[in-house]
């Protein structure tokens, strides 16, 4: 039998520790491991989930990467990319799709309710699923109707307008002159991205460029799908190497930076907490610790006057520390975890869209990576023996009798 497993076993188990100050601060030492590892688990779960989600959002509102005119100042002006330009474009293996775009600003009316709102021209298969996934009245486009618009749900408040119902559009020409044109509107949707949602509109391509009085080749600019974004910027530069040097290929960082950059902090926010929380957990430990040694001196005299050596006595000491930590890691999975799993069906905790682009706490549980955490959570508690360790090692015997 393990000697020193015995005597550790013989301690956690003694009533004694009920009589003793041990035995309370060894239970709220197994509560704070627990406390602190949920508040990780959850950190994590909850900012992995809000960054992918958030980007998620902006990426189904606008694209991986946009080309556009280098010095285009007004929505009036058209590009165009060359047959030539397209097949090479085409080439580019991790390129998913390439979408004509049109934006136009304009006002809509509905019996003196005015909005003004930005169209998005687009083609009938531009993101068709995930755009019928986000519509709440109504249906897609129809390929025969013309003039069709979908607006989004607070578009319709605003203006007091539902699906089936027709309305007018405002819009300024090259000219400086007002157009006037009745839409139809097939659809409502919701985006659940605020700033989305009270701008834009979808409208068909080729009604758009009827309105410019534009060729069918002539678009405001390119979105582009990418079937592994974690290359963007890669793709970024080959594309620009294709285009001619009036069109630039930008991606989502590029056009979006304050997001991004706002984004980014969510990491710095899980290594903060996660610094913080370790810290508390080596400190709790260690305290409990140097009190279970401090109520166990005529233990450690008399194991020593046998002849126990120094790492003799600490690896008893270390397996206490290791079935606290074990413990309050085991409550603290636990309870993250099923939080976490509640959360994540049921949306139960929500958010303020306007700013975070989504109305509820999204979970992400990556189990790879909380195995991680939870591995090197345990080491660095076992870090917390090393000092009450130096005060084994300078306890005699004979100092011990002093003391006691």
């Amino acid at each position: 039998m393990n000697f020193e497993l015995f005597i550790a076993s013989r301690i956690s188990s003694s009533k004694l520790n009920k009589n003793y100050y041990s035995g309370p601060i060894i239970n709220i030492c197994t509560l704070t491991i627990c406390v602190s590892l949920m508040v990780i688990i959850i950190t994590v779960c909850a900012g992995t989930g809000l960054k992918a989600t958030i980007t998620q959002n902006i990426k189904n509102a606008e694209s991986d990467i946009q080309i556009s005119n280098i010095n285009q100042k007004k929505e009036t002006e058209s590009i165009s990319i060359t047959q030539d330009e397209l097949t090479l474009l085409n080439t580019i293996f991790e390129i998913k799709t390439i979408n004509p775009v049109i934006t136009k600003s304009g006002i809509i009316n509905n019996e003196n309710n005015i909005q003004p709102i930005i169209l998005k021209g687009i083609e009938q298969e531009y993101k068709e699923k995930i755009i019928e996934n986000y519509i709440i009245a109504g249906s897609y486009f129809t390929e025969k109707e013309e003039n069709q618009i979908l607006i989004s749900n607070h578009q319709a408040k605003k203006l007091g307008l539902n699906q089936g119902e027709n309305c007018l559009l405002y819009f300024l020409s090259q000219n400086n002159n007002i157009q006037k044109r009745k839409f139809f509107i097939i659809g409502i949707y919701d985006m659940k991205n605020e700033f989305f949602n009270e701008n834009y509109s979808f409208a068909k391509k080729v009604d758009l460029q009827k309105i410019n009085k534009w060729n069918h080749n002539e678009v405001t600019n390119y979105e582009i799908t990418l079937n592994n974004s974690s290359k963007t910027e890669k793709i970024v530069l080959k594309i620009n190497n294709i285009l001619s040097y009036k069109l630039k290929a930008k991606s989502l960082k590029q056009r979006f930076p304050g997001i991004f950059n706002w984004v980014k902090l969510f990491d710095k926010n899980i290594i903060v907490i996660l610094i913080i929380m370790c810290v508390i957990c080596i400190i709790n430990l260690s305290n409990t610790l140097f009190i279970l040694i401090l109520e166990r001196l005529k233990m450690i005299g008399t194991l020593k006057s046998f002849g126990c050596s120094n790492i003799s006595i600490m690896k008893v000491f270390l397996y206490n520390s290791l079935k606290l930590s074990i413990k309050g890691i085991l409550a603290g999975n636990t309870i993250g975890l099923l939080f976490c799993l509640i959360q994540e069906k049921t949306h139960i905790i929500s958010l303020n869209p306007n700013s975070y682009f989504v109305d509820y706490l999204p979970i992400i549980i990556n189990i790879e990576f909380i195995l991680y955490i939870n591995l090197i959570i345990f080491i660095i508690i076992q870090i917390s023996i090393i000092a009450p360790y130096y005060i084994i090692k300078k306890l005699s015997p004979s100092t011990i009798l002093k003391i006691t």
